[in-house]
């Protein structure tokens, strides 16, 4: 039987080993005898699409409740999450109301995010947190940008679920409950109870997903390499009137303090 000695390696070292190397079995027969023995032998490098075609393939173009038309990338790759960073969703952002949606998705266990999901306007960006090593600067920076109001629903438990890779939390200080951000524009307490249906309702948007059943899928897996086209609409629902929630409330606050006493 061989065996595998790491010497004094740290514990990181360990398991960047463990990750490269696969388990292998020869079963060799001398006489009447069977011997097996155990190899560790080399994994073969992972295989890759090229960028210039993952470009093109993870992009959706969907309807939400059949009406509003929404672009969604849905990435699993640094490289392309830090040009979508760049080239999307930081131009989309309005100057005088800097809102964005956040969202997330998980499966039960591990108790971390699968899915980060970001949206402005009828643009999505979703990262897949469980494929891809680690969520590029650009991306870290835009979550912790203090001057952008980021807003979802339960934003304080998704955030601090974190991503597969590390135990620690997302950053983004900004990130404000939707429901606290319309009782303090409204002055209405009772809006801190509100879902996004009765928040929707108080700002005067539609939220014609429920009634036309888009509501999120429960059987979706989180952790798949892809999704349907009526997967992604489920994955990005909420995030989509969060933000156009959250942008009428912080445009209202903001046409109403500018206006003459």
């Amino acid at each position: 039987m061989e065996f595998l000695s790491f010497g004094k390696t740290n514990r990181k070292e360990k398991e960047h080993m463990l990750k490269v190397l696969l388990l292998g079995i020869n079963i060799n027969r001398k006489g009447n005898s069977t011997f097996i023995s155990l190899q560790l032998r080399t994994k073969t490098m992972e295989r890759m699409i090229p960028i210039s075609i993952l470009s093109k393939i993870d992009k959706y173009d969907i309807k939400i409740a059949d009406k509003y038309p929404v672009r969604v990338d849905v990435l699993d790759s640094a490289e392309l999450i830090s040009s979508r960073t760049v080239n999307d969703l930081i131009p989309k952002l309005q100057k005088e109301s800097p809102v964005v949606a956040l969202d997330s998705h998980w499966m039960e266990w591990p108790p971390t995010n699968s899915l980060l999901v970001l949206c402005i306007d009828g643009y999505c960006l979703v990262v897949q947190l469980k494929h891809v090593d680690e969520i590029p600067d650009n991306l870290r920076r835009f979550l912790a940008d203090e001057k952008i109001c980021f807003v979802g629903v339960d934003v304080d438990r998704k955030l601090f679920r974190g991503m597969p890779s590390t135990l620690s939390p997302l950053v983004c200080k900004t990130a404000v409950e939707l429901s606290l951000l319309a009782a303090r524009i409204r002055k209405k307490p009772s809006l801190l109870n509100g879902d996004i249906e009765a928040l929707a309702a108080e700002v005067g948007i539609s939220y014609e997903a429920v009634a036309s059943g888009s509501r999120r899928d429960p059987r979706v897996n989180y952790e798949a390499k892809v999704f349907s086209r009526d997967e992604v609409k489920a994955l990005v629902l909420d995030a989509f009137f969060c933000y156009h929630i959250g942008r009428r409330l912080v445009e209202e606050l903001l046409r109403d303090s500018s206006a003459p006493s």
